[in-house]
């Protein structure tokens, strides 16, 4: 009698960890779908619109703002910036970086950024001017500042 126990106690711990073990395999496979490119499921992102659409990427620089003082770049120089390199801005935003803290201090930087969406092909270009691609950090678009303090 203990050993149909034991043996329908194995076979009980036997099937509990199969079904355990598909469920798992069974969820592996659900989220290497949700992340293979082309899939009905969109993917999650902290920033605005979806990085990339299509054969566009968005690229930013810091502005160069100080806190107290002002200064740095606008929105329009580093787009001019751009096109005078050769490079097709297709859309131009300011935004501040949320992945980081800046300290309250006169002049110390903010987290104001400048953000261009342009072509994949033009990335190259782009990395050598000092612009970098967005989808490496975490940011959110906002009003353009006026550069005066």
């Amino acid at each position: 009698m203990v050993k149909i126990k034991l043996s329908a106690l194995l076979v009980l711990t036997l099937l509990a960890m199969a079904a355990c073990g598909g469920a798992k395999e069974e969820k592996a496979m659900e989220n290497q779908v949700e992340n293979t490119p082309g899939s009905s499921q969109p993917e999650v992102t902290s920033n605005p619109p979806a990085i990339r659409s299509g054969e566009l990427v968005w690229v930013y620089r810091k502005s160069g703002r100080k806190q107290c003082e002002g200064g740095g770049m606008t929105l329009q120089q580093s787009q001019a910036k751009l096109r005078e390199n050769g490079l097709m801005v297709q859309e131009s935003r300011c935004g501040v970086r949320t992945d980081r803290m800046f300290p309250a201090v006169c002049g110390a930087p903010t987290g104001d950024i400048l953000l261009h969406l342009i072509s994949m092909d033009a990335l190259d270009a782009a990395l050598e001017l000092g612009y970098d691609p967005a989808e490496k950090m975490q940011y959110q678009f906002s009003q353009c500042r006026d550069n005066s303090a």
